[in-house]
Order: C-alpha cells, then structure tokens, then sequence
C-alpha cells in the first residue's frame, strides 16, 4: 500500500522506522525536513510503503517547490547532501509515478544518492559532480589519530595544542550567532550568497529536541576563531557547516576543531564522520579530507526529465554574484542570501 503524507504526520512512527534502517540518514528524520520547510516556506511530504500489517517498509521524503524563477520542481531532498530512496529497486519506479500523479504540475523530479540507480531510473537523466567523504573510526581514538596524514594532519593538530586553542560545546542560542557569524565571514570571502540564520536557527532548533546537534567553537584567548554546526544521527557524526577565522589561520583552528568532533564522535560511540559535500573540481579541498583518512563516495545526482533549469540559472548567477558580492555591503550580503535560498535550494 502506498501513502504520501505531510511530513508532521506519523513523525514517531517515521523515527522507528529510520532507526532501524541501516541505510537511513539524518536527512531522512522529520526534525531536519521540519526545520527546511519552516525555513523556505516548501512543502515537505513522505511517501510511505507499507505491509498487509500497515507497518511502514519503505519511504522517501520529498519537497514540492514552486518558484517564479526555476519554475515548479520535486526534489529530494534540498539542502540536503544527499537522501537514498529507503525503497526496494523494483518498487522504485512506481513510487516515483504516484508522486508525479499525485502533483501534476511539477514537471521535474530531482533526487541526490549514494547508491546508483542508473538501471533504474532509466528516464532519468544523470551526472555526478560531487562527492562526500567517510571517515571510518577504529576502535580507540590514537587508532584514528594514527590513520591521519603524519605532517599535514597529525603535526597540525599538535601545533594547535601548542598554541593553547580552547574548544567549548556550545548549548545556546549566542554559540550558534558565534557560529554564523564566522560562517558569513567565509561565504564573503568565498563571495557566496549565505543561508539565512534563520535555516541554522530553525535546524538547531528542531534537532536539538533529539540531541542531534553540536555546536563547537575553538577559541584562542577566549576569541571564537573557528566553530562548527555539526549533525549526528545513529551511528555517524555530520560535518555539516564548519567557518573559520581566516585571520587565525597560522593557528590551526580547523585542524582543532575537527579532531574534536572526531573525539566526540568516539565518546559517543559512533563508527563514521561525514565530511560533507565538495564539488569534484574543488581538488585542493578533496585533497584536505583525504588527509584525514576520509574515502571519497560519489553522489549521484538524477534529473527527470532532463537536466533542470536550476543548475543552468546557479552557474549563470555564480558569475554574477562573484562580481557583484565583492562590493556589496554586509547587511545587502544577508539579506541576498534570503532572497536566492527561496528559490535555488
């Protein structure tokens, strides 16, 4: 039996389900779909299988998204790294049709994967133009430490013990405008529009119901030098968001923060380190995560019917805004970024 619901119904009986799903991740759960419609005002659906008994045995979330710029679209899901249908192969196809049946007017239907459905979205067209990283913990942290780069990685979180760097695991609402703040210095001076607080407050906000976020902020002589937005769910910690202070570079601020998430991750018990999503002609920044032992896995994006208007707007746009953001003063910067997101998730 099949079913498509709004994502705030049956969101307990959703939970159970994805906690037993080995391939399920934290953008499968309710709490973070919950936290990008409020923030983008998109309405978010999941399709549910389920048995002769009605227990739920497959589903993938979905949003519809109707913009005046990139038209009506199906995506699953935006913002997003990636979200596996946790739907058997054959059954794929068909789930796919009732979506389109049950919403017509949305003439193109997006998907973001780590396993490869090439023979079976076969109308579908693909391309793959970005990769994430797994870090595999091993049994003890000097065991993970050990798997690191011996100068790159290794020497560099030594350096910045020496240089007496702080690390505080913020609970409240003033580490996360630290965090933000630091985040829109970096998408300045990479002169990229930047999410709203409003997305990371709402994110922080519905995850921080489940204990499923941490704030972490490295600091030299109690100034915030780098932080982090960083995700777990079951087993895996998410680098979701991580800025730094370019100024305290020579400090190795990154170098701290990450390997204290990698501790965290241990203390808690979880087996990988999602290093998040990089663009495959950033090689400098694949070459960064490697070094931490992290293996590279392909993202699989699939596009019906064909390859959408967004990307082809996002490239135009990039080379507009590059030009445009690096005159552009920071409050005109904020409020940029509130503006695109709505349209280009």
């Amino acid at each position: 039996m099949f079913e498509i619901i709004r994502q705030d119904a049956n969101k307990n009986e959703i939970i159970k389900f994805i906690e037993n799903r080995e391939d399920a991740s934290i953008y499968h759960h309710p709490a973070w779909i919950a936290a990008i419609e409020k923030s983008f005002n998109h309405k978010a659906f999941y399709l549910l299988i389920r048995n002769q008994e009605g227990k739920i045995t497959g589903l993938l979330p979905f949003f519809t998204i109707k913009s005046i710029i990139t038209g009506k679209r199906i995506e699953t899901l935006p913002l997003s790294t990636y979200c596996d249908p946790l739907i058997e192969n054959d059954l794929l196809v068909e789930c796919v049709e009732i979506i389109r049946k049950q919403f017509p007017d949305f003439k193109s239907f997006d998907l973001r994967t780590l396993k490869n459905y090439s023979d079976v979205l076969k109308e579908f067209s693909e391309e793959s133009e970005y990769v994430t990283h797994f870090l595999h913990l091993k049994d003890s942290i000097d065991e993970t430490f050990n798997t690191f780069h011996p100068t790159s990685v290794r020497a560099s979180i030594r350096r910045a013990e020496k240089n007496n760097l702080a690390i505080k695991w913020g609970e409240t609402i003033e580490e996360l405008k630290i965090f933000y703040h630091l985040e829109l210095k970096l998408r300045k001076r990479l002169l990229l529009p930047p999410l709203p607080f409003e997305f990371f407050f709402n994110v922080w906000q519905s995850l921080k119901e489940y204990n499923m976020i941490h704030l972490p902020v490295a600091l030299k002589d109690n100034i915030p030098i780098a932080a982090g937005f960083i995700l777990n769910f079951k087993d895996t910690f998410y680098l979701e968001y991580t800025a730094a202070d370019k100024d305290y570079f020579q400090l190795y601020p990154n170098h701290k923060l990450f390997f204290e998430v990698i501790k965290k991750a241990h203390q808690m018990g979880a087996k990988k380190i999602d290093f998040g999503r990089t663009s495959l002609d950033n090689i400098s920044l694949i070459t960064f995560k490697e070094k931490w032992a992290a293996k590279k896995a392909v993202i699989y994006h699939y596009h019906y019917p064909n390859k959408p208007i967004v990307k082809k707007e996002q490239n135009r746009l990039k080379k507009v805004l590059t030009n445009i953001n690096k005159q552009l003063p920071d409050t005109l910067f904020e409020a940029e970024g509130k503006i695109l997101y709505r349209h280009f998730l």
